[in-house]
């Protein structure tokens, strides 16, 4: 047998080689990359039976190769090396069929006891005489044929009449018996319930992997339909009706346990009621809808006909106007618990859906943006950044999401607010803005954007802090430098007028004599002649 060790640290690859007696694993050929490139030419010339690999490597990481080797069929045997105990990178090594996942520094005997037990799950295989390369083609062409038939139920793009279904079924060679009926199971994750550290198509093969390992018993791989709808993660399981409903929800059950421990995320589960394959897609739309408007009750196996149990009797109004006050009071950790307690106090009452969280965030808005209209602010540009859209974004998901995203909100409304009534900050960095860019075209507009100012309102500020007008001030700015060019700089007159932000030399002659009472040449004639 051939093992491949990849490893960026050489010494480790050579440590590696002389402590561990390979010849009593069975293994007589021991090959070695430094990195993820060269492993995949290795790999290429001959598939290895063992591959031991570190994860974190600066070209290419461990959880990339073994995707890429899984990718291709590769079904050897795999162990990760690693510096750090990460739960991510110990989830995403399970989710590919890793053997083993060994921390450093190495202790030898836990690395041969690796090397034993994927030794001897290769030797099981062998030794059980597993389908021909041949027959697991077939198999896995079979998976793929109608899951690809599956997923066109799903999204209608094969037409709902029954008869054109059998046709298909007819077609691809599949034996789904049409006459059935069919219960749909929907597993939703959001991408906002996940680590930040997932990579989202790792993220979605593992949850698609745990989910078919739990309920392989009672639906096969093909009826498994992994996807994505904007910011929200989706398997859909199709069991035939017939199936034992009460071992259907008990498996639910796992797949949210055990997504918690180990996926370390919140997943909800959706049944619906049986039906023929062509109300398949309509339940579908329907249990998406469902858990679109499920704000509270995630992290639960939800039942057929058992509705969320919202008390809409009376649409909750935010008090705006006890908002608005603490915004002028400037009380940004009372905004942010009273808020937080509201949504509370909602949650418990069960008077919580996704309307009524957007109808929240929607009056929110209103609240900061009629302050920062009355302080001449534009919220356009004070919440453009991305991090502040992407909790938008997210706001309603969860009552934790819109926290989140409230909280920055109020963050940047109550600093922006006391930086304008302290008009010397708004003017210092004005005129900072200014100092830093005189040499571009710059326009009023320009330096009240950088404030988040109207540009009408800038001016007055500036003026009344300065006693120069923007434009005097960018002025101020080109001349001072222009000065130091003309004495300090062989450049000719225009191209320190380029240089210093004026548009043509004849305008800089104009300002320049406004400013210091000589033209450019002159000025520069005096003071070259006085050094």
């Amino acid at each position: 047998m051939r093992c491949m060790l990849i490893d960026d640290d050489i010494p480790t690859v050579e440590a590696l080689r002389r402590i561990v007696n390979w010849e009593e694993f069975g293994i007589t050929e021991v090959q070695a990359a430094h990195n993820i490139q060269d492993a995949k030419q290795l790999f290429e010339r001959g598939e290895p039976d063992l591959i031991i690999c570190d994860i974190e490597m600066p070209r290419g990481s461990g959880i990339e190769m073994i995707q890429w080797a899984r990718d291709r069929q590769y079904e050897g045997g795999f162990i990760f090396l690693t510096c750090h105990e990460s739960f991510s990178f110990a989830s995403k090594a399970i989710s590919y069929d890793a053997d083993s996942y060994l921390v450093k520094p190495l202790d030898k005997q836990e690395l041969e006891a690796a090397l034993r037990k994927s030794m001897d799950r290769l030797k099981n295989k062998i030794m059980m005489g597993e389908y021909s390369k041949l027959g697991q083609a077939w198999l896995k062409n079979q998976d793929l044929m109608e899951r690809s038939f599956w997923s066109d139920v799903l999204t209608a793009t094969i037409s709902p009449r029954i008869q054109l279904i059998q046709s298909e079924v007819q077609k691809r060679g599949l034996a789904i018996p049409v006459q059935a009926e069919y219960r749909l199971l929907l597993v939703s994750v959001p991408r906002s319930q996940i680590e930040r550290e997932w990579d989202e198509s790792i993220f979605h093969y593992a949850l698609s992997n745990l989910t078919c390992e739990i309920l392989s018993s009672q639906a096969g791989s093909g009826r498994m339909i992994a996807y994505q709808i904007d910011k929200v993660f989706y398997n859909a399981i199709i069991a035939e009706s017939t199936a034992d409903m009460k071992g259907l929800v008990a498996n639910a059950g796992e797949i949210i346990r055990l997504s918690r421990q180990y996926l370390k995320c919140t997943a909800t589960c959706y049944f619906s009621e049986p039906t023929a394959i062509s109300g398949l897609s309509q339940l579908k739309a329907e249990l998406e809808q469902a858990d679109e408007s499920n704000i509270i009750f995630r992290g639960r196996v939800h039942l057929p006909n058992e509705p969320f149990h919202v008390d809409l009797s009376e649409r909750y109004t935010l008090d705006t106007e006890l908002f608005t006050l603490l915004f002028v009071q400037k009380e940004k950790a009372q905004i942010v618990n009273r808020l937080k307690k509201e949504l509370e106090l909602l949650t418990r009452l069960n008077k919580l859906d996704s309307t009524t969280l957007h109808s929240i965030r929607e009056d929110f808005l209103q609240i900061v943006y009629s302050l920062l209209s009355r302080q001449h602010i534009q919220a356009h540009r004070l919440f453009a950044d991305e991090v502040t859209q992407g909790l938008l974004q997210k706001s309603d998901s969860s009552v934790f999401d819109f926290m989140k995203w409230a909280q920055a909100l109020t963050d940047k409304t109550v600093d922006s607010i006391k930086e304008v009534l302290q008009s010397e900050g708004v003017v210092e960095r004005a005129k900072r803005f200014i100092q830093e860019h005189y040499t571009q075209d710059l326009s009023r507009e320009d330096v009240a954007a950088s404030v988040y100012l109207t540009a009408d309102y800038l001016a007055k500020v500036f003026k009344n802090e300065t006693g120069q007008t923007v434009k005097e001030y960018l002025n101020d700015c080109r001349i001072r430098a222009a000065k130091q060019m003309l004495i300090e700089s062989p450049a000719s007159i225009g191209e320190i007028a380029m240089d210093t932000g004026f548009d043509t030399l004849s305008y800089f002659s104009t300002v320049f004599k406004k400013w210091t009472g000589e033209t450019p040449a002159a000025y520069r004639s005096k003071h070259k002649s006085a050094l």
